[in-house]
């Protein structure tokens, strides 16, 4: 079971990662070019930077955990879990701050 589950933490989480940290510098780029000056835009930034660092150094960690010990699936998972929780709680914070910086930029 645990080689499956080592699998699909891979399989899964590799593709998630590198799709949305595109997708979080991308809207996170948007964001910024909208307000930069603003403490929105730098709040945006430093997100946007810290959280791609963070799942990279996060991924990176728990792939050569789970290589080199196979049990490690156990305690990856729940990390996992909560890594993709908060990476979709960030995506939503971006869209906020998204949707400010246009209020912001229109002078609402």
């Amino acid at each position: 079971m645990l080689p499956i589950v080592r699998i699909i933490i891979l399989g899964v989480g590799w593709p998630v990662l590198i799709g949305g940290s595109i997708y979080l510098f991308l809207k996170g780029r948007e964001v910024y070019s909208m307000v930069k000056g603003s403490l929105i835009g730098k709040v945006t930034k430093a997100l946007v930077i810290t959280m791609i660092v963070e799942m990279y150094c996060l991924g990176i960690v728990c792939t050569a955990y789970m290589i080199k010990y196979l049990e490690a699936a156990y305690l990856v998972f729940p990390v996992f879990l909560i890594w993709f929780i908060l990476f979709v709680w960030s995506l939503k914070t971006i869209n906020d701050a998204k949707n400010e910086a246009k209020k912001i930029a229109s002078g609402q």
